[in-house]
């Protein structure tokens, strides 16, 4: 995403979408002597780092098979359902060759936002993260002839009848479960709630002017990781130039939520969000220089001189 804040991340691996193309080509990769389904490795590390895979042999999987589903590591976050969009990082692995064929931690990749309910994604790779935790990790196993066809996957190295692993992290999101304060403290705004308790403006009557400097205030702090700047953030957000009367962004009122990395993003949230932990509520108050520089964002109402404010829910980060 640009530094603009208005869209969620929407990149996804073609090993996630619905094959649009199935030849009938010869089979690759049939296996030899080799173990059924996941009893063929062992998987090892933390939630939010990438796994350690150990292989005893090569894997077998029959094409008719149901996937196999294993919880590794149960999350202690909300229940994932078929239409939640969830922060994921992810591993896959070629149960044939014993090895890595991508993972979003260590090949160039970032966690990934999924929409289960999308129909373009394919069942095997959504169907076992519902009804989940966040904060889990899954290992899912199955022959690639079901999400693949005849055509494998070429660009992962996976033939047709190869067996695949795939290990999900869940990062988020995670509820954020304190209700808003209409009445701000200190510099912070005050905040309109809509019928259902929800942010939809700020009022900064009565409140000191912007200083200048990039401020920061948590007013619900969580107890997940610290955010690096090599962070993806997934968080809702509402975004206000100091003393206009409406909101230029937002998404409270919408499902979706934001995710970006850090970085892409504007700098006062880069700076003012680093080391802050998933599950907080945050304000910023951000000076044109970490915004949106002296030209401002005309299609947004900003111009070069406005103090931008946002109150951030961080509700996963990977």
């Amino acid at each position: 995403m640009s530094r603009h804040l208005r869209r969620p991340l929407a990149v996804l691996l073609p090993l996630l979408l619905a094959p649009t193309l199935v030849s009938c080509g010869e089979e690759v990769g049939a296996q030899g002597e080799t173990s059924e389904g996941l009893s063929a490795l062992s998987i090892g590390g933390d939630v939010g780092t990438d796994p350690d895979v150990t292989w005893s042999s090569a894997m077998s999987f029959d094409a008719d098979a149901d996937p196999e589903v294993e919880t590794l590591v149960e999350g202690d976050g909300p229940e994932v359902t078929a239409e939640d969009t969830v922060l994921v990082n992810y591993w896959v692995g070629n149960g044939y060759t014993e090895s890595q064929s991508f993972s979003t931690y260590t090949d160039d990749g970032a966690p990934q936002a999924l929409d289960l309910s999308a129909e373009d994604l394919v069942p095997v790779f959504t169907d076992p993260l519902v009804g989940q935790t966040v904060g889990s990790r899954v290992a899912v196993a199955f022959n690639a002839e079901e999400p693949f066809g005849g055509a494998g996957s070429p660009a992962l190295g996976i033939g047709n009848q190869d067996p695949v692993v795939i290990v999900f992290d869940i990062m988020g999101p995670y509820d954020i479960s304190e209700p808003y304060e209409t009445e701000g403290a200190a510099w912070t705004p005050d905040l309109v709630l809509d019928e259902d308790g929800n942010p939809e403006a700020m009022r900064f009557k009565g409140r000191p002017r912007p200083t200048g400097e990039l401020r920061s205030q948590t007013l619900v702090e969580g107890d997940g990781p610290a955010l690096t700047a090599d962070d993806t953030v997934q968080v809702k957000y509402l975004g206000q130039v100091y003393a206009k009367a409406k909101p230029f962004d937002g998404n409270y009122d919408k499902p979706d939520f934001l995710t970006s990395p850090l970085s892409g993003l504007v700098e006062g949230w880069a700076q003012g969000l680093e080391g802050v932990p998933v599950g907080s509520r945050v304000v910023l108050a951000i000076p044109p220089d970490l915004g949106y520089g002296a030209k401002g964002n005309p299609d947004a109402g900003i111009t070069g001189t406005d103090t931008i404010y946002f109150l951030i829910d961080i509700v996963g980060a990977g």
